[in-house]
């Protein structure tokens, strides 16, 4: 197990040598003094994108438009599809982390504190997307103030933005909370009863931004806000699966196969949800009598072999289908192997299926004239590349400093949080049989 400090009785008086604390958190500066040379050939590969983020963003600034893939007719390029995403993907963790306040689902304790980095860190690299593709000479600097005093709240990007910042907010608050026992578990229960309705709003404004707008068809529906919901906690779950064999597979941490099949569980319904809202749009989009010729000639886009977008939209079905095949059969979903294979097919899906969105609503502009393909360009690629190996460097240094470990005493009690807790089985780890799966 990780030698990492948790903040108990016995250490908060005296902090082993090399333990750093601050606002009342135990920081282990020694691991990173420590640190063997993979770990720091890791950090300098990463720091590679992150510098050519800072020169794209300086091409971006002095060039502004000239060298972006993003026109009047597609407005909303690459920053976007990656604000999507990431908004998306930070459900996962705090759908698993009030599972455990919540619900009692005691198996997955072991990740709470890392579900909750997970969804901090994934909310801050969306709110560095948008930041970077404000600013382009100098006078849109202003403009950018400007937008910030006078929001226009009629926009659903004015709700997003604010929800995503204030979210991001709380989730590291919520970490503090963890890491340095502050409150104990009544203070922790509080903050999910907090965030979960937050995290609800954010991704439902998110997928406000599309589906109210009605001159965009495919956008234009309210199954939007369900389907953005499944797909983000569906991803969110995934990548926290595919974070939680890294972190084993680094031998500093260890974690039952029980919690692995848990989470596949979790995963398998969530996708099996998620495909059947996007196959009942599509139903509806080419039903006989509900047909709209709008929104059939730009689905034809994005599901016929033919359509300029399928390349992209079908393997979303494609790959979803097969990841839940994977982790379906009860006899193979324990395997590590297909558990992880599930988890990487349906985090790319999602990429896709944001890529998709996006494109969704800008394949043809509201005169129904063909916009193209929109292409990133190398300039776009750069600075979400960039962003991202910024966001995995900054968990890299925090689960190498942070005290991410649970307590051990934490394993093994159940949590009563007044009338509005669920009551736990004091076993001290439940397994996949006794009512999970």
């Amino acid at each position: 197990m990780s030698e990492i400090a948790t903040t108990t009785p016995e250490t908060a008086a005296e902090p082993r040598p090399g333990i750093k604390r601050f606002i009342n958190v135990d920081f282990n500066v020694g691991a990173l003094k420590n640190a063997g040379p993979r770990y720091w050939t890791f950090i300098g590969l990463l720091a590679i994108p992150v510098t050519m983020f800072l020169v794209a963003l300086g091409v971006l600034i002095t060039r502004s438009g000239a060298v972006v893939a993003m026109r009047d007719t597609n407005p909303w390029g690459l920053w976007f599809i990656f604000y999507m995403y990431y908004v998306g993907l930070s459900a996962g963790g705090l759908a698993v982390y009030a599972s455990v306040h919540l619900f009692g689902a005691e198996q997955f304790r072991p990740l709470a504190r890392f579900a909750v980095l997970q969804a901090g860190v994934l909310v801050m690299c969306a709110l560095l997307g948008i930041a970077s593709e404000i600013p382009g000479p100098a006078a849109d600097l202003g403009r950018m103030l400007w937008f910030l005093r006078t929001p226009n709240f009629t926009s659903p990007f004015v709700y997003t933005g604010s929800a995503a910042a204030i979210y991001m907010l709380i989730c590291f608050f919520d970490l503090w909370v963890m890491t340095s026992g502050t409150g104990g578990h009544k203070l922790a229960f509080r903050m999910t009863l907090i965030a979960l309705p937050f995290a609800v709003y954010l991704h439902t404004t998110t997928a406000f931004v599309l589906s109210m707008n009605k001159g965009r068809e495919l956008w234009h529906t309210a199954v939007m806000v369900p389907i953005f919901l499944t797909s983000a906690t569906a991803s969110g779950v995934a990548l926290l699966m595919i974070f939680a064999y890294i972190l084993q597979a680094t031998k500093q941490y260890r974690f039952k196969p029980s919690m692995f099949r848990s989470l596949s569980t979790f995963l398998a319904t969530v996708i099996i949800i998620d495909i059947f809202l996007l196959l009942v749009e599509i139903l509806v989009v080419y039903w006989p009598t509900s047909v709209m010729p709008g929104h059939v000639i730009r689905m034809n886009d994005f599901v016929t072999l033919g359509g300029r977008y399928a390349v992209v939209f079908l393997p979303v079905l494609i790959l979803g289908i097969t990841a839940f095949t994977l982790l379906a059969r009860r006899s193979t979903r324990h395997l590590p192997a297909v558990q992880l294979t599930a988890a990487v097919l349906y985090v790319f899906a999602i990429f896709l299926k944001r890529y998709s969105l996006d494109v969704m609503g800008f394949s043809y502009t509201t005169l129904f004239q063909n916009t193209g393909i929109y292409i990133p360009s190398l300039v776009e690629w750069l600075m979400g590349i960039g962003i991202m190996c910024f966001g995995i460097m900054f968990v890299a240094i925090a689960i190498k400093v942070l005290p991410m470990e649970e307590p051990e005493e934490e394993h093994n009690q159940a949590e009563h949080h007044g009338s509005q807790a669920t009551s736990v089985d004091s076993q001290p780890e439940p397994t996949i049989e006794g009512g999970v799966a």
